[in-house]
């Protein structure tokens, strides 16, 4: 449905207004974009003489509070007309993006519903009495030990009672690990940051219901959006947790009040234990951190520190002891190897420090390289090749490989044909054309991205029979829909460059969602 204004008259001409401010002198033709979330809003604009404006576009974004999410677009001539569209089902332009399944998620990013784990059931059955018995003994001389040393006993809340944390469980749907059980009975959290549970706390009751039951219940939730990378990296140890960006039985119950928080993990992976404790937060990017075994054993290990004297007193509330549980120099995940044309890769790979740990690699500026010199690297779950010469890409060796990107002047794609785990492939700016066949062979092929590179077939394109994720470049366009194929089912299309809503909205035409979803807001005006 279009509609002639909808309350969008004063919108559109703020914004060719805020356009001809900023557009400066010498230009004919200029373009103004706007992406509304309904939370934040993007600006985008450019004109015929301008790649880049700057648009006062604040006024604006605060008068769309009111109106649906929706991609806006003002074209503007040097004469003052314009033409404005604000469409809801355009999610966003140059770059350009259509959803055509929000729900769709790459591997290792479950929605919500996982299997219950056995023994995570809410019960009103109370507290182990041998674990709680433990969890206060060390809560206990934790609080002596504290007293001697600042004068004044932890200020910790009056404990929860087995009834209220047995409220609590049953609103969330799952028990909790007993000690953390046992700890709420003991301190409903520690705002004021003891030293309990060394360079973290917990949080009050309420706030873990609270934090568990926002959005999607658990805990995590990382890069799970369809224009995120996508691969999911394992803790190490690995075998402990399973490699997931979310799961329902992650429990969120503290951190370090910094933006860094603390999980309870009741779905281990084979070789982990139920009610392990985990971190993830602004510091801890790629793999999760494993912290402990247990909150009991959290506790252990700060009560043993300060009973040992092995503690800071920065003054206040602070007590800090000297526990591992911030983790020291572990091996990071991932690698670089910078200006590889002048390496020897095959030394370069020899020289790496616990390769079997290693699940991210970028190689920058290589020559001519073939990727089974990687194999030594058998847990590579990504492997990035910027700026190469040419690529053989022989990964039969890297088995756990998931995503390949690769810029290169040109690709040996037969090299990759029926890799058994490989959902992403990149393949941009290549100069000769690219053979897209040999990626039927691919059972997996989730996501492909071509942008910038000439492409001899996109018909083949469209014949991918799992691809629900394509990335091209907006010149790449008017090939792929003159291909006279039928156009995949995506989940998503994204489209690099400057694209026009109206281009877009064609595109969403064509891969078979001609209704819009929503109303079409279109208006003309002039400038005076």
């Amino acid at each position: 449905m279009t509609a002639v204004d909808a309350g969008y008259g004063e919108i559109a001409r703020a914004m060719a207004g805020a356009l001809h401010a900023g557009a400066g002198a010498g230009w004919t033709a200029a373009t103004l974009q706007l992406r509304h979330t309904g939370g934040a809003v993007t600006c985008r604009a450019w004109s015929d003489v301008h790649e880049h404006l700057t648009v006062d576009f604040v006024p604006i974004a605060m008068s769309l509070g009111g109106k649906p999410p929706s991609a806006l677009e003002v074209r503007l001539t040097a004469d003052g007309g314009y033409t404005f569209t604000a469409r809801p089902d355009v999610a966003a332009v140059s770059p350009g993006m259509l959803v055509f399944d929000a729900g769709f998620r790459y591997p290792g990013h479950p929605r919500p519903g996982l299997p219950r784990p056995a023994g995570t059931e809410p019960t009103t059955a109370p507290t182990d009495p041998a674990v709680l018995a433990e969890v206060t003994g060390l809560a206990s001389e934790f609080a002596g030990l504290y007293t001697a040393i600042k004068g004044t006993p932890p200020p910790w809340p009056a404990g929860r009672t087995e009834a209220e944390v047995a409220a609590a469980e049953a609103r969330i749907g799952v028990r909790l690990p007993e000690d953390l059980r046992a700890l709420y009975l003991v301190a409903d959290g520690d705002p004021a940051e003891s030293g309990l549970l060394g360079p973290y706390s917990h949080h009050g009751l309420d706030q873990l219901v609270a934090d568990y039951l926002e959005g999607e219940p658990g805990s995590y939730g990382w890069e799970d959006g369809l224009h995120d990378d996508g691969v999911v990296f394992e803790p190490a140890p690995f075998g402990r947790m399973k490699r997931l960006s979310r799961n329902d039985w992650w429990v969120t119950f503290g951190g370090d009040r910094a933006m860094n928080y603390l999980a309870v993990d009741l779905d281990p992976a084979t070789d982990g234990r139920p009610g392990q404790v985990f971190e993830y937060g602004r510091d801890i990017y790629g793999p999760l951190r494993l912290v402990s075994g247990s909150i009991t054993d959290m506790l252990t290990e700060a009560v043993s520190a300060v009973r040992a004297g092995k503690y800071e007193d920065p003054g206040g509330t602070y007590l800090s002891p000297e526990t591992g549980l911030r983790g020291g120099d572990e091996r990071s995940y991932h690698e670089i190897v910078s200006k590889a044309a002048e390496v020897d890769l095959a030394e370069a790979v020899a020289g790496v420090v616990a390769p079997e740990l290693v699940q991210l690699l970028y190689v920058n500026d290589a020559a001519d390289v073939n990727l089974a010199v990687f194999e030594p690297l058998g847990s590579l779950r990504q492997l990035s090749i910027n700026r190469a010469r040419s690529v053989t890409p022989s990964i039969a060796g890297l088995p756990e490989l998931e995503s390949l990107q690769i810029e290169a002047g040109q690709v040996d794609l037969a090299a990759l044909a029926g890799h058994p785990a490989l959902w992403d492939l990149e393949l941009t700016r290549v100069g000769s054309p690219v053979e897209v066949a040999v990626l039927a062979t691919l059972p997996r092929l989730l996501r492909l991205n071509l942008e910038g590179s000439a492409v001899r077939d996109w018909g083949e394109v469209c014949a991918l029979p799992g691809l629900k994720v394509l990335r091209v470049d907006a010149q790449q366009i008017p090939e792929l829909l003159a291909c006279g194929k039928p156009l995949p089912p995506l989940a998503a299309l994204f489209v690099s460059g400057q694209t026009t809503l109206r281009q877009m909205s064609e595109l969403r035409t064509a891969f078979g969602h001609g209704d819009a979803d929503g109303e079409v807001v279109e208006i003309s005006g002039t400038l005076t």
